[in-house]
Parts: structure tokens; sequence; C-alpha cells
């Protein structure tokens, strides 16, 4: 559990500094495996390759889940693109009950 309040803190503060992140989880997770990875000596991809595997790196679905939970409760961290989605939720709605 406290790793995912950690991993919280960290997704809210990169989309509060950066926000080119609210909209794009491939960039969001390369930003916090390279926060990871400079703390290491040089990795090579391999090594890196490795520490996924051992899960200890974040995985795309943690920082994902964290980042739609972030901005659920701050809409001011949304991106642009989150206004776009849910509006055009209830138009997808009543062309998928037809």
């Amino acid at each position: 559990m406290k790793k995912l309040f950690s991993m919280i803190d960290e997704v809210k503060k990169l989309l509060t500094k950066y926000p080119s992140l609210r909209d794009n989880d491939d960039k969001l997770m390369a930003n916090i495996w390279c926060n990871r990875i400079d703390n290491l000596d040089n990795e090579t991809a391999t090594n890196v390759l490795i520490m996924l595997a051992k899960r200890k790196l974040p995985s795309y679905e943690s920082i994902s889940r964290c980042r739609r939970k972030i901005q659920e409760k701050n809409p001011h961290l949304r991106g642009e693109k989150w206004n776009e989605r849910h509006g055009r939720a209830k138009e997808i709605r009543r062309e998928i009950a037809r």
C-alpha cells in the first residue's frame, strides 16, 4: 500500500509540472521509469528489461490507473483530450443502445 501512495504522489507531481503528460500515458510511464533508472549507474537496455521483469519498475497499468484516479479527483490536472473524450460519452452510449 505504501508503494501505491508513493506512486500516486509521483504521478501527481509529474502531471502538475508537465501538462503534456496529462494526455499521454506512454510519456508519463517513460518519465517515471526514467526517474527510477537515472538513479542507477548507466543501466543497459538489457538490465532495464530485467528490472521490468523483476517488477522493480512500476507497471504501465499502475501508472495509468494512478493518472486516471488523480484526474478524476483533480480536474485541474486533466489534459485537453479529457474533456473531448468525456464530452462524447453520452453520444456514444446512445449509439450503442440502438
